[in-house]
């Protein structure tokens, strides 16, 4: 089981990584000045920012870790409007939503001997 949480922790990790490296299509606008689209990065990437750190700071605290990511779940699924037009958006959902689900699911089962 311990196993099983590092590899969770890590695909959190990885996860965030990709949130952030989404986050860089904000630079392909052209019409924008360097501070605006340096502010626009960091707004769009601050969902996988505060994922990494989360994971980092909580990591021998799986209890907290997974309530904490369980309720970023839902504010993700609130923020991306997941709920609106979900045959459109069932990708998004499937890459985002069911990791972190199952995640703070095993994180929050899991049980230290």
């Amino acid at each position: 089981m311990r196993l099983t949480i590092k590899i969770c922790k890590i695909i959190l990790i990885l996860l965030g990584s990709f949130m952030i490296m989404m986050s860089f299509d904000v630079f392909d606008s052209s019409d924008e000045t360097i501070w605006m689209l340096i502010a626009g990065f960091l707004i769009h990437a601050s969902p996988g920012i505060i994922l990494i750190a989360l994971t980092l700071i909580l990591w021998n605290k799986e209890k907290w870790l997974g309530v904490l990511i369980i309720i970023g779940a839902v504010g993700l699924f609130f923020l991306f409007k997941l709920y609106i037009e979900f045959n459109e958006k069932w990708l998004t959902f499937l890459t985002i939503e069911v990791p972190l689900f199952a995640i703070g699911g095993l994180l929050l089962g899991y049980k230290k001997k």
